[in-house]
């Protein structure tokens, strides 16, 4: 197993995808059912048939997983259910994954990616112990921009302490684990993808094969935004990935990034970026807009209260499947989650 980390827009799919053109890997759609269902089966010494069943039925409650991946429910539960005397969860997840297959190749790794990820590095080491991870950034006003322009973003500070907590929460687990850790910037990934893929590659023990450095089929795009019938919002979101690895979207924050959005990310991001990711601060002299103290602490504690938020809905399967259902409502009006607090 290894698990892309990064900042939503930050090239996390991207990159899945091109791990997903290596014929002996499995690149799943995005489903953070692995670490939502954890609390309620990790326990599980002895799996029983009422486990497998009520396991299937919760995987067919996520919103993702049921929109996204097309696996055929009787299928999974029959497999499942042929091996119950030897399952663990780590297992039953991985059988889910499998389920994904579609090549005569054995399969060496499966690959997984969702930001939220980032709050849950133990988790998922929990679940997976022989698991790796990488980690990929992205020039923070670049990053923001981009949530700024495709989801219609508001709320540039809370994006910017996002990119900021998010990074540093990533690199507090590199020290603890950096045997277990491979970095890359988005922008060396889309200026030399073969290098880049190539270093990856030997990182994972796998075969350097050389679909992985073109995004020529974009196959996890293709399941996720076009046979989903997600609608036209996502796909056009994504659309960009259906095109060769390119670098059209580096420094896009210099021609139409706002001076008040701008100002906010270089206070709260830069230094950071700067010292750790060698990112040049390049702060326009005549951006003199002052944002206010208050503004910027407001937006701090609502990134605190949306990660204590995340991490306490994570450990209930109701109350995250309660929750999906608000959400999916709440982006019907298509206000930011924060508008409603």
């Amino acid at each position: 197993m290894v698990f892309i980390l990064g900042k939503g827009r930050s090239g996390t799919s991207l990159l899945q995808n091109m791990l997903d053109a290596h014929p002996a890997i499995i690149g799943p759609p995005e489903s953070k059912f692995a670490v939502l269902f954890y609390p309620r089966f990790s326990h599980i010494k002895k799996w029983k048939e009422s486990d497998v069943l009520l396991f299937v039925k919760f995987l067919y409650m996520e919103p993702l997983f049921s929109t996204l991946w097309h696996v055929d429910k009787k299928e999974l539960t029959e497999k499942l259910l042929s091996v119950r005397e030897y399952l663990d969860y780590g297992l039953a997840c991985k059988m889910v994954y499998y389920q994904l297959r579609k090549r005569d190749e054995e399969v060496l790794l499966i690959s997984d990616k969702n930001p939220q990820y980032i709050l849950f590095i133990g988790t998922l080491l929990k679940i997976f112990p022989d698991a790796c991870f990488i980690h990929i950034v992205r020039e923070p006003r670049d990053n923001i921009y981009s949530q700024i322009i495709s989801f219609h973003d508001k709320n540039p500070i809370f994006r910017a302490y996002q990119w900021l907590y998010f990074n540093r929460i990533i690199e507090t687990q590199k020290k603890v684990f950096p045997d277990l850790f491979f970095f890359i910037k988005y922008e060396n990934l889309v200026m030399n993808p073969e290098s880049v893929m190539h270093e990856l590659s030997a990182f994972l023990k796998i075969p350097f094969r050389s679909e992985m450095a073109c995004n020529k089929e974009p196959r996890v795009v293709e399941a996720q935004f076009i046979q989903s019938g997600m609608g036209n919002d996502v796909g056009n979101i994504h659309k960009e990935l259906l095109q060769p690895v390119n670098t059209s979207n580096i420094g896009k924050w210099k021609k139409g990034m706002k001076d008040f959005d701008r100002r906010v990310t270089e206070i709260i991001t830069l230094e950071y970026a700067e010292k750790i990711y060698e990112y040049e601060k390049e702060i326009r002299p005549d951006n003199k807009i002052k944002v206010s103290r208050f503004k910027l602490l407001k937006g701090q504690y609502i990134y605190f209260i949306w990660q204590a938020f995340t991490r306490m809905r994570f450990k209930n399967v109701q109350l995250n499947l309660y929750y999906s259902k608000i959400k999916r409502f709440i982006k019907k009006d298509k206000l930011p989650i924060w508008e409603y607090f």
